[in-house]
């Protein structure tokens, strides 16, 4: 079933709207494209009726980069009033669906914690706060463009500031990221790393987790790295030999690069 996208104004959106639509108003399509679902999912948008035309022919004539799966541009129904904070577009990353119960698990924790390392402009942060229900969520990113669209995020789906923080930091060096955290209380019930890899942290992450705490960690893997952005099979199931093991496999995305589905936790 497609997904619904409302693009009026956050005002008219407010005095009615389709059943679970999404509002990004349209003048803030090109700065919140990060919210928008995968460029495979069926997308219905709304409008207001005089701009059907016009709202088609700009998503129609977007380059592949910024061309998601428009099916359909219609009038806006007006059929529910209340905006539903935590529903989003996106998906967020696969291995946070994948392991859902183990993640759902650890927000059990009295006063659980979540770390977000390279978390750029924060979708899976996002989750972390309202989908998994995390009582405190750290986003770390090295830019500060992206961690202030998180923070506009959060804003607009009333998470309250009290139960996130932005950390602007880059991580180059063992150290590094303790250092970042230094003002934090630690441990922590998961630490969620995408598509970032910087090898010389990978001791701190594990020694940053909390007894029982999860580490899941996706990124790109190739048989010989040619980049600093890829690890070789197996490379994750050595690095963190002190942990247990709750999956280590591969798997392809649409363009056929393959990616790492690592879990992991701390023993008691």
């Amino acid at each position: 079933m497609p997904l619904l996208l409302d693009v009026r104004s956050s005002s008219a959106y407010s005095q009615g709207h389709a059943a679970g639509a999404y509002n990004i108003p349209f003048d803030e399509l090109r700065d919140r494209g990060f919210e928008m679902p995968s460029h495979k999912t069926p997308l219905v948008v709304e409008c207001d009726a005089a701009d059907v035309q016009r709202i088609q022919e700009w998503f129609r004539t977007r380059d592949e980069r910024c061309r998601w799966n428009v099916v359909d541009v219609r009038a806006a129904g007006a059929e529910e009033l209340r905006f539903v904070p935590g529903r989003f577009l996106f998906a967020g990353c696969p291995l946070l669906a994948a392991m859902a119960s183990h993640v759902h698990a650890a927000a059990a924790a009295p006063g659980s914690r979540a770390l977000d390392v390279g978390s750029g402009s924060g979708r899976d942060a996002a989750l972390l706060c309202s989908r998994y229900g995390f009582d405190f969520v750290c986003a770390l990113d090295r830019d500060a463009k992206a961690l202030r669209r998180w923070t506009r995020l959060l804003d607009r789906h009333q998470v309250p500031h009290e139960s996130r923080l932005a950390v602007e930091a880059t991580i180059r060096a063992e150290g590094d990221l303790t250092a970042a955290l230094a003002s934090l209380p630690g441990p922590w019930d998961l630490i969620h790393v995408a598509r970032f890899l910087k090898r010389e942290i990978l001791a701190e992450l594990a020694s940053l987790l909390a007894p029982g705490g999860l580490l899941l960690y996706h990124t790109f893997v190739e048989d010989t790295p040619s980049s600093t952005h890829a690890v070789a099979p197996g490379e994750l199931r050595r690095a963190f030999s002190s942990l247990e093991i709750l999956r280590d496999d591969v798997a392809a995305i649409d363009d056929g690069r393959e990616l790492s589905f690592f879990a992991a936790r701390k023993p008691v």
